[in-house]
């Protein structure tokens, strides 16, 4: 599938998905859309155990939606906007694969809210800034800023970050549980892959389900959220990585993971 402003990269079991919309990625409605192909698409490689979200330029992840076009919606336009952002996002969610946000420049509006539908959210260190600033402009996230925020940070901190529209240094958002682990510069791709490539040679098969357990159930209460786990912990033990894992373990060495 070809896009314009998004390319497709598979090294191994792990699929980079590189995001290049000039200046600073704004997403729009085309955008939005090729989003949405390109992580339907990742979803169904079956050769795939990890994917990398990441920008092709050089200050900024996404640094907001494209302004001029929200200004110019009608509120049946910018429901089906956000209607758009969310079903892209809520695929990161849904797919039974790792989803790594790699942040290396501005996380802003929907960019934050891509980032936070991601498992893992590894941010550069030095002067980029990440959050939801909607508020000073007088509209809300509508990407899914103001049910991720809070499920990530906690309701206290995610309701002064929405209500006050602030942005944070990649320090204070390494504090308060928005990123994960904070990279120089420098080092930042090579780091990012290096952890890819160790998730993608683990039981991909695994690892998907225990995704997929904890997204489903994290809602539930405890005894229907426990289905869940044994609803997948069965899907799994039918699959090759299962056996080889448990089989390699009681034969003393390393197991070969085939992500089947």
């Amino acid at each position: 599938m070809s896009y314009e402003f998004i390319t497709l990269k598979q090294e191994g079991r792990v699929l980079t998905i590189s995001l290049n919309r000039p200046p600073t990625n704004p997403l729009n409605g085309v955008f939005g859309q090729e989003l949405f192909k390109a992580f339907s698409e990742a979803e169904q490689m079956e050769d795939i155990t990890v994917v990398i979200i990441t920008s092709a330029l050089e200050k900024a992840f996404i640094a907001g939606a494209d302004i001029k076009e929200m200004a110019a919606q009608d509120a049946a336009e910018a429901e089906q906007f956000s209607k758009l952002l969310q079903g892209a996002n809520n695929i990161l969610n849904r797919m039974k694969k790792i989803v790594i946000a790699a942040i290396n420049g501005h996380a802003l509006g929907g960019g934050c809210e891509l980032a936070l539908a991601c498992d893992y959210r590894l941010m550069t260190s030095g002067k980029a800034l990440i959050g939801l600033p909607e508020a000073g402009l007088g509209i809300i996230p509508g990407a899914g800023g103001t049910q991720r925020l809070p499920r990530l940070v906690g309701l206290s901190k995610a309701l002064d970050i929405l209500l006050r529209g602030r942005t944070m240094s990649p320090q204070e958002a390494l504090a308060i549980g928005l990123v994960d682990k904070l990279i120089e510069p420098e080092n930042f791709q090579a780091e990012v892959m290096q952890f890819a490539q160790e998730l993608a040679a683990g039981a991909g098969k695994a690892l998907g389900y225990i995704k997929a357990a904890v997204y489903e159930g994290i809602d539930f209460p405890l005894e229907q959220a426990l289905a869940v786990e044994r609803k997948y912990s069965a899907e799994n033990s039918k699959t090759h990585d299962a056996k080889e894992g448990l089989t390699a373990f009681v034969e003393k060495r390393r197991p070969e993971f085939k992500n089947e």
